[in-house]
């Protein structure tokens, strides 16, 4: 099996490229970066890297090689909201990759486009908000699109979103550093945070099946099912 991913630079995107890697029924990840991974990380055998200059454009013959991968993590975004990376690239990738996928000879499943959005992501473009309201706004538009993208595209696509809430390294939550992060989870409740662990494991989950699952996913289903697939892991790891 071939997962596609996005954003494995940064925080959420790296874990989920860990956990891809680290699973026994994936065989091959395809990484698309701008500039070169850690060494720990890009000498991985499952690995392949593919810098890439503009993530407006992608070439045909590239996405052509990749047909036949399963799914496609996308963890790219911005805090302060930028139409071209929050909305103008992983729209691109939508039109481009089924493009290729409509075209091709393959028999195969849909493709699974898993999205990172967040909790406090809206999608009503005239809704008043007291913060945030670019990113915020700009991000609800992409899931609008990626949505009605998928619509659109049944036969050969399906989109996931996820909308976590506070995510936090899962070693700094173990660890309670100062206390302070443990009793924030336990005041807010599993509709708040996740652990990026727990995270990375559900959008793992989700490309390599997510039959069942809602197309839009919220924090309190990320945090219970993530939490459950690292427990089986650490289960099969320890008999």
């Amino acid at each position: 099996m071939k997962v596609l991913i996005v954003g494995a630079s940064g925080m959420i995107g790296g874990e989920a490229l860990i956990q891809c890697l680290a699973h026994p029924i994936i065989s091959s990840v395809v990484a698309f970066v701008r500039r070169d991974l850690p060494t720990d990380v890009s000498g991985h055998p499952k690995l392949q890297c593919i810098l890439v200059r503009d993530f407006a454009i992608w070439p045909k013959n590239i996405l052509q090689v990749h047909a036949d991968a399963t799914a496609m993590i996308w963890a790219m975004g911005t805090y302060n909201g930028s139409l071209t990376a929050d909305l103008e690239y992983p729209l691109a990738f939508l039109e481009s990759m089924a493009h290729v996928l409509v075209h091709t000879e393959l028999s195969r499943p849909r493709f699974r486009y898993v999205l990172l959005s967040g909790k406090f992501v809206r999608r009503d473009q005239g809704e008043k908000l007291w913060w945030g309201n670019k990113p915020r706004k700009i991000k609800g538009l992409l899931e609008t699109k990626a949505l009605a993208f998928a619509e659109g595209h049944s036969t050969i696509w399906e989109t996931f979103i996820v909308r976590p809430g506070g995510v936090v390294p899962g070693k700094i939550m173990a660890s309670g550093a100062l206390g302070v992060i443990p009793a924030v989870g336990a005041v807010l409740g599993k509709n708040w945070t996740v652990s990026n662990e727990e995270l990375g494991a559900f959008m793992v989950y989700l490309a390599i099946n997510g039959d069942g699952e809602d197309h839009v996913i919220e924090n309190a289903r990320i945090m219970r099912k993530g939490r459950e697939l690292l427990e089986s892991q650490k289960g099969k790891c320890d008999s």
